[in-house]
């Protein structure tokens, strides 16, 4: 499930029941023993959480079993948020949390008695939740008598849009969730017709819009500013944020609106297609000279002229402007992204000094405290570039011995099948001895061979599913 989500519901036997859910919506099938591996739990406990799953489900999930396995069915294309929706009532550090998020101060007596809790019990959830909260500079604060979040707005902000965004496209945060969700689209929609058009990540934007406007009714204020009132591009999108927000009855002060901006500037997609103007105002910024330099750099180091074609330059200057350190953020890169980091941190050590160099000149004009969270987006984006232009290619040779325009198709098939990231190479068995195989490389058979020094991946002459699942496993390592 959504990990954050997941950190947060206190309650072991929920926990435990939610994360199944995610594996039976996540897999066609799945055995009982998978499942108990998957949870650190017995088969014995699996089946008595999928009894109690079973007798909550809505209408129209159904869980069916036979001797191959277990799988969840949908039978009228229902949400599966409608299912976490479900389930999440039932926990209360969830229910405290969610409760927090619409007024600043909660009534701890009214709370108990909407939930049927004692004191006690709310606060043994408390202190659990607190210990996940507190890597986040965040704290439940419980009294008898009331119940607040303590922390920094901006972190409180953060936390929320991080643990919901999830469930923006839903009836979470709105009983009449699609009409605030249209206020949005049409911001978006107006955007489209004029000169400062971006491409933007549009769920991300609108849960932004949702708890900006919550909090602000609930009277909780952002306490800092991310850009100078005078920032061009902020004040290109200042009038239309105004706009959207008014609709929600919320009228953005300095700071809020900044904020807004921050939001709204966070949801854009690198590889942006910029128009002009937008694209003189970013260039505009005295950090930008540095940034093409470093692109010049990287592009001579590796001897990819190419590298100065792509949208490199532009997404690290919107990585400037987006940039923002939060205790959220780089646990999620840390966790979620470790082995893909480390990899790329191989494959180009050579890049090393160049990404320092760069990020001791942008600290003179910009706050960088966490450098290795800074240097790890910034790799992310180099990959990318680097990828765009030169491709890690698997060379994947394929001898096949059958009917001449059975080949021609299946090769076709097969090439189309793993994309442009795997190069498919026919070869025949007298050209085998003047190949220089690679560890990397993988090789492709119907038929039996002995001089081949890599492993042989056998397929039959019409590869059966097995066959093409197998081969989309090895090869998938490639895009990694």
């Amino acid at each position: 499930m959504y990990s954050l989500m997941h950190q947060i519901i206190t309650e072991k036997d929920l926990q435990r029941q939610v994360t199944l859910i995610e594996l039976l919506l996540n897999h066609p099938k799945i055995t009982v023993n998978e499942l108990a591996e998957e949870t650190n739990t017995t088969e014995r406990t699996i089946f008595s959480d999928l009894q109690v799953i079973r007798s909550q489900l809505p209408d129209g999930w159904l869980i069916d079993s036979d001797q191959s396995g277990i799988r969840l069915l949908n039978q009228q294309n229902l949400l599966a948020n409608d299912l976490w929706e479900l389930f999440l009532k039932q926990s209360v550090s969830v229910q405290l949390i969610k409760e927090l998020l619409f007024t600043k101060e909660c009534s701890t007596t009214n709370f108990l008695a909407a939930n049927g809790l004692s004191y006690e019990t709310l606060k043994r959830h408390t202190r659990k939740v607190n210990r996940q909260l507190l890597r986040y500079g965040l704290q439940i604060k419980l009294t008898k008598y009331t119940s607040t979040m303590s922390g920094s707005e901006n972190a409180i902000r953060l936390f929320y849009h991080r643990l919901l965004m999830p469930f923006t496209h839903n009836n979470y945060f709105f009983e009449d969730y699609s009409i605030h969700e249209s206020h949005y689209f049409r911001f978006l929609k107006r955007l489209k017709q004029t000169p400062f058009s971006v491409e933007t990540e549009e769920i991300f934007g609108i849960c932004w819009f949702f708890i900006n406007t919550i909090r602000v009714k609930a009277n909780c204020r952002i306490e800092d500013s991310f850009f100078e009132p005078e920032d061009t591009l902020y004040s290109t999108y200042a009038t239309e944020l105004t706009t959207l927000y008014e609709l929600e009855g919320v009228y953005l002060q300095k700071d809020e609106l900044i904020f807004a901006f921050f939001c709204f500037l966070e949801s854009w997609n690198y590889n942006n297609q910029y128009q002009e103007p937008v694209a003189d105002i970013l260039q505009s910024y005295p950090f930008s000279g540095k940034i093409k330099q470093f692109v010049q750099d990287l592009a001579d180091t590796l001897h990819l002229e190419k590298l100065n074609e792509t949208k490199l330059a532009d997404n690290l200057i919107l990585l400037l402007l987006k940039y923002h350190e939060s205790p959220i953020l780089i646990e999620q890169l840390n966790l979620q992204y470790h082995y893909f980091l480390e990899e790329y941190e191989q494959q180009y050590p050579q890049l090393y000094p160049f990404k320092q160099e760069l990020l001791e000149q942008l600290k003179q004009e910009l706050p960088v405290q966490e450098d290795e969270y800074f240097l790890r987006l910034l790799s992310f984006l180099i990959q990318q570039a680097i990828l765009s232009v030169r491709p890690n290619k698997l060379n994947l040779y394929f001898f096949f011995q059958g009917e001449p325009s059975w080949k021609a198709f299946l090769q076709q098939e097969l090439n189309d099948y793993f994309g442009k990231r795997v190069q498919l190479i026919p070869v025949e068995l007298s050209q085998l001895s003047d190949i220089t195989f690679h560890k990397s490389d993988l090789f492709v058979s119907n038929t039996p061979l002995d001089q081949v020094p890599i492993p042989i991946i056998y397929i039959s002459t019409i590869p059966t599913k097995n066959e093409l699942d197998q081969l989309t496993e090895l090869t998938f390592r490639s895009y990694l």
